[in-house]
Protein backbone atom coordinates (compact mmCIF):
# COMPACT_ATOMS: atom_id res chain seq x y z
CA UNK A 1 0.00 0.00 0.00
CA UNK A 2 1.20 3.37 -0.84
CA UNK A 3 3.28 5.70 1.86
CA UNK A 4 2.61 2.27 4.32
CA UNK A 5 6.49 1.19 4.37
CA UNK A 6 7.58 4.92 4.84
CA UNK A 7 5.45 5.43 7.63
CA UNK A 8 6.26 2.64 10.05
CA UNK A 9 6.98 3.38 13.38
CA UNK A 10 6.37 7.24 11.96
CA UNK A 11 2.38 6.87 12.72
CA UNK A 12 1.40 3.75 11.40
CA UNK A 13 1.42 1.17 13.99
CA UNK A 14 0.14 -2.86 14.51
CA UNK A 15 0.30 -3.20 18.39
CA UNK A 16 -2.01 -0.54 20.28
CA UNK A 17 -0.59 -2.25 23.83
CA UNK A 18 2.71 -1.18 22.67
CA UNK A 19 1.98 2.36 20.93
CA UNK A 20 -1.22 3.38 22.64
CA UNK A 21 0.28 6.10 24.61
CA UNK A 22 2.50 7.79 22.19
CA UNK A 23 -1.09 8.99 20.58
CA UNK A 24 -2.65 10.18 23.72
CA UNK A 25 -4.88 13.24 22.90
CA UNK A 26 -4.37 12.71 19.14
CA UNK A 27 -7.25 11.19 16.28
CA UNK A 28 -6.50 7.52 15.13
CA UNK A 29 -7.69 5.52 12.33
CA UNK A 30 -8.06 1.99 13.17
CA UNK A 31 -8.50 -0.74 9.82
CA UNK A 32 -9.61 -3.92 10.09
CA UNK A 33 -13.60 -5.24 11.01
CA UNK A 34 -12.40 -8.48 13.02
CA UNK A 35 -12.26 -9.08 17.06
CA UNK A 36 -8.55 -7.63 17.02
CA UNK A 37 -9.51 -4.27 15.36
CA UNK A 38 -12.90 -3.48 17.41
CA UNK A 39 -10.82 -4.58 20.78
CA UNK A 40 -8.00 -2.62 20.15
CA UNK A 41 -10.03 0.37 19.01
CA UNK A 42 -11.70 0.16 22.30
CA UNK A 43 -8.67 0.36 24.56
CA UNK A 44 -6.95 3.28 21.84
CA UNK A 45 -9.99 5.05 23.60
CA UNK A 46 -8.08 5.61 27.04
CA UNK A 47 -5.38 7.41 24.98
CA UNK A 48 -7.13 9.01 21.16
CA UNK A 49 -9.14 11.75 21.35
CA UNK A 50 -11.36 9.59 18.18
CA UNK A 51 -10.94 6.41 17.44
CA UNK A 52 -12.27 6.03 13.59
CA UNK A 53 -12.32 2.56 11.95
CA UNK A 54 -12.38 1.75 8.76
CA UNK A 55 -13.66 -1.58 7.34
CA UNK A 56 -14.58 -3.21 3.79
CA UNK A 57 -17.54 -4.63 4.61
CA UNK A 58 -21.02 -3.37 5.71
CA UNK A 59 -20.68 -5.81 8.98
CA UNK A 60 -17.61 -6.51 11.21
CA UNK A 61 -16.69 -10.38 11.63
CA UNK A 62 -16.00 -9.58 15.28
CA UNK A 63 -17.89 -11.01 18.34
CA UNK A 64 -21.01 -9.38 18.99
CA UNK A 65 -19.74 -8.20 22.82
CA UNK A 66 -17.01 -6.86 20.89
CA UNK A 67 -19.32 -4.99 18.19
CA UNK A 68 -21.85 -3.62 20.83
CA UNK A 69 -18.91 -2.43 22.56
CA UNK A 70 -17.30 -0.32 20.14
CA UNK A 71 -20.68 1.10 18.65
CA UNK A 72 -21.44 2.02 22.22
CA UNK A 73 -18.02 3.99 22.69
CA UNK A 74 -18.89 7.47 22.11
CA UNK A 75 -15.05 8.27 21.09
CA UNK A 76 -15.73 5.36 17.71
CA UNK A 77 -16.77 6.70 14.31
CA UNK A 78 -17.08 4.06 11.46
CA UNK A 79 -16.28 4.17 7.71
CA UNK A 80 -17.89 1.12 6.33
CA UNK A 81 -17.69 0.02 2.83
CA UNK A 82 -14.04 1.47 2.66
CA UNK A 83 -10.48 0.65 2.15
CA UNK A 84 -7.30 3.12 2.45
CA UNK A 85 -5.20 2.98 -0.64
CA UNK A 86 -2.35 5.70 0.84
CA UNK A 87 -0.57 6.95 3.47
CA UNK A 88 0.70 10.86 3.19
CA UNK A 89 2.62 13.45 5.55
CA UNK A 90 6.08 15.00 5.52
CA UNK A 91 8.26 13.62 8.25
CA UNK A 92 5.20 11.22 10.34
CA UNK A 93 1.98 10.98 8.91
CA UNK A 94 -0.67 13.51 8.59
CA UNK A 95 -3.55 11.63 6.00
CA UNK A 96 -4.98 8.65 4.62
CA UNK A 97 -6.85 7.91 1.05
CA UNK A 98 -9.88 6.19 1.84
CA UNK A 99 -11.99 4.79 -1.21
CA UNK A 100 -16.10 4.17 -0.45
CA UNK A 101 -16.19 0.86 -2.62
CA UNK A 102 -19.54 1.69 -3.30
CA UNK A 103 -19.31 4.61 -4.82
CA UNK A 104 -15.64 5.21 -5.65
CA UNK A 105 -15.51 8.44 -3.79
CA UNK A 106 -12.04 9.34 -2.24
CA UNK A 107 -11.13 11.10 0.44
CA UNK A 108 -8.27 12.60 2.19
CA UNK A 109 -8.88 12.10 6.00
CA UNK A 110 -6.29 13.83 8.07
CA UNK A 111 -5.02 11.56 10.82
CA UNK A 112 -1.82 11.35 13.60
CA UNK A 113 -1.89 7.73 13.52
CA UNK A 114 -3.39 4.28 11.85
CA UNK A 115 -3.34 1.20 13.47
CA UNK A 116 -3.74 -2.25 11.50
CA UNK A 117 -5.42 -5.02 12.26
CA UNK A 118 -6.41 -6.70 9.05
CA UNK A 119 -4.98 -10.02 9.98
CA UNK A 120 -0.94 -11.13 9.29
CA UNK A 121 0.74 -14.20 7.76
CA UNK A 122 3.81 -15.62 9.30
CA UNK A 123 6.98 -15.25 7.31
CA UNK A 124 7.63 -19.40 7.14
CA UNK A 125 7.48 -20.54 3.46
CA UNK A 126 11.00 -21.18 3.68
CA UNK A 127 9.80 -23.64 5.80
CA UNK A 128 7.42 -25.82 4.68
CA UNK A 129 7.79 -29.34 4.23
CA UNK A 130 10.51 -29.46 6.46
CA UNK A 131 8.83 -28.29 9.92
CA UNK A 132 5.17 -28.94 11.20
CA UNK A 133 2.70 -26.46 10.42
CA UNK A 134 -1.31 -25.64 10.66
CA UNK A 135 -3.03 -24.29 7.55
CA UNK A 136 -1.95 -20.92 7.98
CA UNK A 137 1.49 -21.18 8.17
CA UNK A 138 2.15 -20.85 12.01
CA UNK A 139 4.53 -22.91 13.04
CA UNK A 140 3.43 -25.76 16.06
CA UNK A 141 5.22 -26.25 18.98
CA UNK A 142 5.62 -27.64 22.61
CA UNK A 143 4.35 -24.76 25.03
CA UNK A 144 6.59 -25.97 27.87
CA UNK A 145 9.73 -26.29 25.37
CA UNK A 146 9.06 -24.67 22.60
CA UNK A 147 10.01 -27.25 20.36
CA UNK A 148 8.68 -28.01 16.90
CA UNK A 149 7.76 -31.76 15.99
CA UNK A 150 11.25 -31.79 14.16
CA UNK A 151 13.60 -32.71 17.21
CA UNK A 152 16.05 -30.86 17.94
CA UNK A 153 14.66 -27.63 16.32
CA UNK A 154 13.02 -25.01 18.42
CA UNK A 155 10.70 -21.97 17.54
CA UNK A 156 9.12 -19.04 18.92
CA UNK A 157 7.42 -15.53 18.88
CA UNK A 158 5.03 -14.69 15.97
CA UNK A 159 5.57 -17.20 13.89
CA UNK A 160 4.57 -20.41 16.12
CA UNK A 161 0.65 -21.24 16.74
CA UNK A 162 -0.61 -18.62 19.79
CA UNK A 163 -3.36 -16.29 21.19
CA UNK A 164 -1.38 -13.14 21.90
CA UNK A 165 1.22 -11.74 19.71
CA UNK A 166 3.55 -9.20 21.87
CA UNK A 167 6.85 -8.39 22.53
CA UNK A 168 6.59 -9.37 25.82
CA UNK A 169 5.27 -12.81 25.00
CA UNK A 170 7.70 -13.10 22.37
CA UNK A 171 10.43 -12.88 24.49
CA UNK A 172 9.38 -15.12 27.07
CA UNK A 173 9.24 -17.68 24.56
CA UNK A 174 12.41 -16.97 23.34
CA UNK A 175 14.07 -16.97 26.38
CA UNK A 176 12.05 -20.99 26.58
CA UNK A 177 13.52 -21.98 23.60
CA UNK A 178 17.26 -20.52 24.20
CA UNK A 179 17.39 -22.61 27.21
CA UNK A 180 15.52 -25.42 25.78
CA UNK A 181 18.15 -25.61 23.10
CA UNK A 182 20.53 -25.74 25.35
CA UNK A 183 19.63 -28.53 27.26
CA UNK A 184 18.66 -30.35 24.43
CA UNK A 185 22.35 -30.09 23.20
CA UNK A 186 23.78 -31.17 26.52
CA UNK A 187 21.96 -34.17 26.51
CA UNK A 188 23.19 -34.98 22.71
CA UNK A 189 26.78 -34.45 24.41
CA UNK A 190 26.07 -36.78 27.39
CA UNK A 191 24.35 -39.29 25.59
CA UNK A 192 27.78 -39.19 23.25
CA UNK A 193 30.13 -39.06 26.25
CA UNK A 194 28.58 -42.35 27.50
CA UNK A 195 28.19 -44.12 24.25
CA UNK A 196 32.08 -43.37 23.62
CA UNK A 197 33.68 -45.77 25.63
CA UNK A 198 32.17 -48.46 24.76
CA UNK A 199 32.73 -47.71 20.94
CA UNK A 200 36.77 -47.67 22.04
CA UNK A 201 36.49 -51.18 23.35
CA UNK A 202 35.42 -52.04 20.02
CA UNK A 203 38.15 -50.97 17.92
CA UNK A 204 40.22 -52.59 20.79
Amino acid sequence: MEGETAFKGKGISYCATCDGDFFTGKEVVVVGGGNSALEEAVSLTKYASKVTIVHQFDHFQAFPYAVEEARANEKIRFIMRSVIEGFHGGENLESVRIRNLDTDAVIEYPTDGVFIFIGYLPNTNFLEGQIAMNDKGEILVDPATMETRTDGVFAAGDCIVKKYRQVTTAVGEGTVAALSAAEYIRQQQTERERALPALEEVEQ
